[in-house]
């Protein structure tokens, strides 16, 4: 039977948003946002986590306006952890699978690997990233250059077999200088080009957002599902991110309650408050929790509601949901 390195998602994140977090601000403010999981794994935080960290990476890379970025896609050879060749298939320009007599290249598919040969390749990715990154910090400490930063994230391809993409980026060095130090990658194939800022912000994007591509040549499949533990779907050099907004508001007291959020939102209308729901964009087919959001209560009806739920204490929390709550509560709501 074969031994898949994909997994299914674990429970908290089928129960992502059935929970409610309440949160107190001044004047009389009270909100109730959805208790969400915060999980890779789960098809609508992952769009939120995205895209947060996203914007980070536009912000750090906008600061470094003026910075020379290159591209550069790592691969290993899935043959030197026991992968078998399954067939070969042809392209067209497009990616399109064609004929062989027609096709303007070809690529060998590999067999999908075990857990334990995953595990490996991952390691071993890891541990050529590390020789990498010493030859690019040895290449610039000895022409007095600062050190190179990148933003690197894992993608699987459709056979599961993984490889890195990266985005380096230098106030001096191109990437025609960046080839040489770059090129003792020993694993597989590699490919480094200049790159903008924009089309580097939209080559990350997929990656860390989509769960899976499934046409054409280059389909691949979300990596997160997959890595083993102690393996990050991102890592990118210290001040590579831009600096996040501070909230609008103060948070002046929080706790869990039951519930969905909307819930408490129709008893504090029916209190007399005023509110409104704030919805994020719709998650993606197939996810089954209801969707996340919050809802933003005022008037003097939102402090009466909110101090009796704060008295009933409607929920108590095992280990597992004191760390979802403590994630929740330090993100910005709004």
């Amino acid at each position: 039977m074969y031994d898949s390195p994909l997994r299914e998602p674990r429970k908290y994140v089928e129960k992502c948003g059935r929970g409610s977090l309440a949160l107190m601000f001044g004047a009389g403010s009270v909100a109730f946002a959805a208790l969400t999981c915060n999980s890779w794994s789960c098809p609508h935080c992952r769009r939120q986590k995205a895209a947060q960290l996203l914007d980070l990476t536009r912000r750090g890379m906008e600061s470094r306006s003026d910075y020379y970025r290159t591209f550069v896609t790592l691969t290993l050879n899935p043959k030197d952890f026991g992968a078998k060749v399954i067939g070969i298939a042809y392209w067209d320009a497009l990616g399109n699978r064609t004929t062989s007599s027609k096709a303007q290249r070809r690529t060998t598919l590999w067999s999908e690997p075990t857990k334990k040969q995953f595990q490996a390749a991952c390691e071993a990715m890891s541990a050529e990233w590390d020789r990498l990154n010493k030859r690019l910090r040895r290449f610039t400490e000895y022409r007095g250059f600062q050190a190179v930063e990148y933003f690197r994230v894992v993608e699987l391809h459709r056979n599961v077999w993984p490889h890195y993409h990266a985005v380096f980026e230098h106030p001096d060095l191109t990437a025609d200088d960046l080839a040489k130090p770059l090129n003792g990658w020993k694993l597989g194939r590699l490919d480094v080009r200049e790159i903008s800022l924009d089309d580097a912000v939209g080559e990350l994007a997929p990656y860390l957002v989509s769960t899976e591509k499934g046409k054409g040549s280059k389909a691949y499949q979300f990596a997160a599902t997959a890595l083993p533990k102690g393996f990050r779907l991102y890592s990118c050099s210290r001040g590579f991110l831009g600096s996040p907004d501070e909230p609008e508001r103060t948070i002046e007291h929080s706790f869990p309650v039951s519930g969905h959020f909307k819930t408490h939102h129709d008893t504090a209308t029916s209190w007399g408050a005023d509110a409104r729901i704030v919805l994020p964009p719709a998650p993606e087919p197939g996810h089954r929790p209801r969707l996340p959001g919050s809802s933003l209560i005022t008037g003097d009806a939102a402090t009466l509601y909110y101090l009796q739920l704060l008295e009933q204490q409607l929920v108590q929390l095992t280990p597992e949901q004191e760390i979802t709550y403590r994630l929740a509560k330090s993100a910005p709501v709004f």
